[in-house]
């Protein structure tokens, strides 16, 4: 849905763009739900937090725009087709907000505010202690209460 939102206002969107901009919908919403946007999983990686599922679908894009949508495998007749946004109206219209509040920043400036001191990513990518967490993933409870810090923060709870 991201992909469809930038499309239609003209704003390219990076593979590290869609990244953060997917990290930054589920943290929010993790923050005022206490729910899961997303059923994977964000891994800490050298850029910030990542969903390997779609790293891997639009890595061949490199630092270009994305220009295709993702694409799922019937595994019983090995075809290959779009997937199609899974929200209901209240979440697609959660997902515009974020697209709306973070797609000024460009894809660096997006991975810069991952990297914010005391992150999840930030405590899970330079622990001094061994982590001990398969694909260093980063958990959700962890992401939500960075968030919660957040929203208190800027005062938006």
């Amino acid at each position: 849905m991201l992909l469809d939102i930038a499309d239609a206002r003209g704003v390219p969107l990076t593979q590290i763009s869609l990244l953060k901009l997917l990290y930054f919908g589920h943290g929010w919403y993790l923050s005022e739900t206490g729910t899961s946007l997303i059923a994977q999983e964000f891994e800490a990686w050298e850029r910030g937090p990542v969903l390997k599922v779609v790293r891997d679908e639009f890595k061949s894009f490199g630092k270009k725009a994305i220009t295709t949508r993702a694409l799922k495998l019937d595994i019983y007749s090995g075809r290959r087709s779009k997937v199609p946004p899974d929200l209901t109206p209240d979440d697609a219209a959660f997902v515009k907000s974020i697209f709306e509040a973070y797609h000024v920043y460009d894809a660096l400036q997006l991975s810069d505010m991952t990297h914010e001191a005391d992150s999840p990513w930030d405590r899970l990518w330079n622990s001094s202690e061994p982590v001990g967490r398969l694909a260093l993933r980063l958990r959700n409870e962890d992401i939500k209460a960075h968030f919660d810090s957040l929203a208190k923060r800027f005062r938006l709870s």
